[in-house]
């Protein structure tokens, strides 16, 4: 969840994200090929995430985990039919897209994809890279995945 400027982190860590986060913003706000696929959020986040919805059946995801230096961006799956369609059907043209393998999780409501990097980065001299390969990564993701399927786009899911 977003937090409005007033509010503050309830820990270090949440203050940690929201830093981060709010660098990620400022960031993206300059950034062409970013700003023509996502919308900037206005807030940054106290979550180890920061949520971009582009529509059904999937919404892209853009991580961080501090304490192992992992950078993760995700197609997020409320609708398991969907996300069976694409794990099924589709998943050796979208990993060829990207140029990587993706790890696919299906749970019992929902499941994801996601694409994980390691990078050596901290908060004095590597944060900007990790905002350039998280905006390179959710820009990739979201090519690789934007078809979709006739039997998805309509309402006869």
């Amino acid at each position: 969840m977003a937090i409005r400027n007033k509010e503050k982190p309830g820990t270090a860590l949440q203050g940690l994200y929201w830093k981060f986060w709010n660098g990620f913003n400022t960031f993206t706000q300059n950034d062409l090929s970013f700003s023509r696929e996502f919308k900037v959020h206005p807030y940054p986040s106290v979550r180890s995430y920061q949520d971009y919805s582009i529509g059904e059946p999937y919404h892209i995801v853009a991580g961080i985990n501090f304490k192992k230096h992992e950078i993760h961006v995700g197609a997020y799956f409320s609708d398991l039919d969907a996300y069976l369609f694409y794990s099924e059907m589709l998943k050796v043209q979208i990993e060829r897209k990207i140029g990587k393998s993706l790890k696919w999780t299906r749970h019992q409501t929902k499941a994801s994809a996601y694409l994980y990097d390691d990078d050596d980065f901290d908060e004095n001299h590597g944060w900007e890279n990790a905002y350039r390969s998280i905006v390179y990564d959710m820009c990739l993701m979201k090519a690789a995945f934007e078809f979709v399927p006739p039997k998805l786009s309509n309402d006869n899911r």
